[in-house]
């Protein structure tokens, strides 16, 4: 039993259903439903779909990032392969839950889970409408603020503000033109722009006809979160020079700590954002919450095999994460807590590039990961030296005239 069909619980209960598994996918609202998300999918998410994704569902196809920086200067990273695409999540959710369906899961919608326990003989969860489900194995997929983790004690009550971030975004319809303008040109490239002396950063998403922008950092730095939204949204509209109307804002928390935390009990399982698995630096969590649903559902699997039930039989979860995520997430948060001072000291270094370009590629498309940056620049570095070289001279020559 699965309970919560975004990225990561639609990506489990499929990965179940294909092992033979009767599975049933709970999620509390009716699909399509809105999610706060700016909806950028890294292609390290889309290779798991293996070429499956329908070409409706993506909005743009990404080629690069922008980062532009607190003192004015930008740095961009463009590259030959795509890095990953936009979406909106109401739409690229409800397709990952029906193809989880199609795989022969059971999707009940508009069911919210209230409670859930674990036992010697099964897991179980109740309805707010008061029915109960039992389960051999539980996998806990209802997000940051998941009743799952909570009632089997795997998360606190109430959230501490240090381990969690806030975000907060909305997508602003400004049309196919509005998007070339805003983007300056060029639609296939996502702008981050980190916030001056807060480790927090803002963003702009291209999407078809709509700028998905928002907001989101440290808990500690996100307290007055609407104020920092309006003002970013205000800025950026007068930056842009295009009218941006907003409609309504989502609020977000942003789970962190994933490796740091318990993520296994008897007969159940955390994933994606209930478990906390959020790059710590770019606050992306689609390919990794996909990935851990992948993990949980092989562990299931292995453990119905072996007849074991128990947290320890589950405890490989931890390592298969740990080994896919902790050098990401470790290298990520440490960058990260250095704030913008470190972004300005060293992006604007490595501009234009295309060494530079191809590891924010590699990252981004999963090929390697941040703990992998200095090995593979060494590696690369007597093969690019000739064109850095080129560059570092014509750049020297433009700034001399």
């Amino acid at each position: 039993m699965v309970v919560g069909a975004g990225p990561a619980g639609s990506i489990a209960a499929y990965e179940c259903s294909k092992q033979g598994l009767t599975t049933l996918l709970l999620e509390k609202s009716p699909l399509p439903r809105e999610k706060a998300c700016g909806g950028a999918v890294m292609y390290r998410g889309i290779r798991i779909l293996k070429g499956c994704l329908p070409h409706a569902l993506v909005e743009q196809r990404i080629f690069g990032l922008r980062f532009s920086l607190p003192n004015g200067i930008k740095s961009e990273f463009i590259s030959d392969k795509m890095i990953g695409i936009t979406v909106f999540r109401d739409r690229f959710d409800e397709y990952l839950a029906k193809r989880a369906v199609n795989a022969g899961s059971e999707l009940m919608e508009n069911t919210p889970v209230v409670h859930a326990r674990t036992s010697n003989d099964s897991a179980l969860v109740r309805l707010k409408d008061g029915r109960e489900f039992r389960s051999k194995f539980l996998i806990g997929a209802d997000g940051v603020n998941s009743v799952v983790s909570r009632s089997l004690g795997l998360r606190p009550l109430r959230k501490d503000l240090t381990k969690v971030g806030l975000g907060m975004e909305s997508d602003f319809y400004v049309g196919a033109d509005g998007v070339e303008r805003a983007m300056n040109g060029n639609p296939s490239i996502l702008e981050i722009i980190p916030a001056e002396d807060k480790i927090s950063y803002g963003w702009i998403f291209p999407k078809r006809e709509h700028l998905a922008v928002g907001v989101a950092g440290s808990g500690v730095h996100m307290r007055a979160l609407r104020p920092i939204f309006d003002r970013f949204h205000k800025k950026l509209e007068k930056r842009l020079g295009i009218p941006l109307l907003l409609d309504k804002r989502r609020t977000c928390f942003l789970g962190g700590d994933g490796l740091g935390s318990e993520n296994v009990a008897d007969r159940a399982i955390l994933v994606g954002d209930a478990a906390g698995f959020v790059d710590p630096m770019m606050g992306e969590g689609i390919a990794y919450a996909m990935q851990s649903g992948i993990f949980a559902a092989n562990v299931i699997d292995n453990a119905l095999q072996d007849g074991r039930y128990d947290a320890t039989q589950l405890s490989e979860y931890h390592a298969l994460c740990r080994k896919e995520f902790s050098a990401n997430f470790q290298m990520a948060a440490w960058a990260g807590s250095k704030g913008t001072s470190f972004a300005e000291k060293i992006l604007p270094s490595v501009n234009g590039y295309k060494l530079a370009s191809d590891v924010m590629a590699m990252i981004a498309r999963g090929e390697m990961g941040y703990a992998d940056i200095p090995y593979v620049v060494l590696k690369s570095l007597p093969r690019q030296l000739p064109h850095i070289l080129q560059q570092v001279i014509l750049s020297r020559i433009l700034s001399s005239h």
